[in-house]
């Protein structure tokens, strides 16, 4: 008896293990080939952008039966827009999908398919010492924000613009007049007077050039910097750069 409730702990134990290596969609194994750049982003010769080739370990659900490049196609499409670490960038489109069997797997009592594949992305992720260009969104006293290509995040704070250069201006917006109430008490008239001051707010403005007095970003918006470091958090990777 107690030999049998050995045996049948062990099994309950496998089933259980079995079921929780299946709950995972999609494995990345690692990159199959190395990667290789694609076009100039800047006036650098170093590109931020890249195509590497992956092999991914896919568990298909039966719904995909008959169907199943469109099935990973779907599972595919959940990598865009992601930081992956596999391939250490943003992984921005998949092509050339290629199947490593004709048939795929169906093992212990999943009902899911089991098959390698390998594909190509287009993966996005800049280097530091390059250079980049972003269209300026934001602009503080203590940074500089940006957009890259309308999308990524970029951020270049007041230590890294050069004070020998660039200076902060300041924006006077219209005086705020605000209505200030002191109580002059008179024992004969009582009376209670009403003073308005003025207060100037000035919590708005640029960042100029201090040799020619325009903007940092000039007609257009758009400033070339160094990329100095690269943040990775929450799937998306956040730039801080250098001017």
């Amino acid at each position: 008896m107690a030999n049998e409730e050995k045996k049948r702990k062990h099994k309950d134990s496998s089933e259980k293990n079995h079921k929780k290596k299946h709950k995972s969609i999609t494995k990345i194994i690692a990159p199959s080939s190395p990667v290789s750049s694609v076009g100039s982003t800047t006036s650098s010769a170093t590109t931020s952008f890249s195509e590497v080739v992956v092999k991914l370990y896919l568990h298909l659900a039966p719904m995909w039966s008959g169907k199943t490049i469109e099935g990973v196609n779907e599972q595919l499409n959940a990598f865009l827009m992601k930081y992956v670490p596999e391939v250490d960038g943003i992984i921005l489109a998949h092509s050339d999908v290629k199947f490593a069997t004709e048939k795929g797997k169906i093992l212990y009592d999943s009902p899911f398919c089991h098959f390698f594949i390998t594909v190509k992305f287009l993966v996005w992720k800049p280097k530091r010492g390059t250079k980049l260009v972003g269209r300026i969104n934001l602009q503080s006293e203590d940074h500089i924000g940006l957009l890259i290509y309308g999308t990524f995040n970029a951020s270049i704070p007041k230590s890294r613009i050069p004070a020998s250069a660039f200076e902060w201006k300041v924006n006077e917006e219209e005086a705020v007049t605000e209505a200030v109430q002191e109580v002059n008490e008179n024992e004969d008239q009582g009376i209670t007077e009403t003073v308005a001051e003025e207060r100037t707010r000035t919590q708005y403005g640029e960042w100029i050039n201090k040799a020619t007095g325009s903007s940092i970003g000039g007609e257009d918006g758009t400033l070339e910097f160094n990329v100095m470091d690269i943040i990775e958090a929450n799937d998306i990777l956040t730039v801080t750069g250098s001017l």
